[in-house]
This record gives C-alpha cells, sequence and structure tokens, in this order.
C-alpha cells in the first residue's frame, strides 16, 4: 500500500493539469485517484471501458486516447 501511494504522488508531480484534461475536472472530491479506487478499477482497460460505456460517457466524448492514456500511467493502472 506504501509503496503505491508514493508511486502515485510521484506521478502526481510528473504530470500536471495542464499536461492532460483530466486533471482540470477530476480534483478534490472528483479526483481520479478516489474515482478508481470506489470503483474497484484495477486496470486501464476497465477505466477505459467505464468512460466509454459508462454512465457518464457522454461527458468525456472529447477524450482523446492519449488523455485516456496519461490518465492510467497518472493511476499506475496496468
Amino acid at each position: 500500500m506504501i509503496v503505491g501511494t508514493v508511486l502515485s504522488l510521484k506521478h502526481s508531480q510528473e504530470i500536471s493539469a495542464e499536461d492532460f484534461k483530466c486533471l482540470k475536472c477530476h480534483k478534490g472530491k472528483d479526483s481520479l485517484e478516489k474515482y478508481v479506487k470506489e470503483r474497484n478499477i484495477k486496470t486501464g482497460e476497465e477505466l477505459r471501458n467505464l468512460l466509454k460505456k459508462g454512465p457518464k460517457a457522454g461527458l468525456h466524448l472529447t477524450s482523446t486516447e492519449e488523455d485516456l492514456e496519461k490518465a492510467i500511467k497518472y493511476l499506475n493502472l496496468p
């Protein structure tokens, strides 16, 4: 658990809101980390499917594959 936290902090420092648009909206109570934890998302493919086919898919229509890859890397998902 500590390793995951350290990796998340490291990624948080490397990737900023200017780097990809996910962090412009997903902060504080709506953070990506909280979202992934609450929905028990374990892989990048699970995140990708949820964003493209889930209840909030309409809000993510403009999310590019590059943005998704950056989010997956930021969250350290396999």
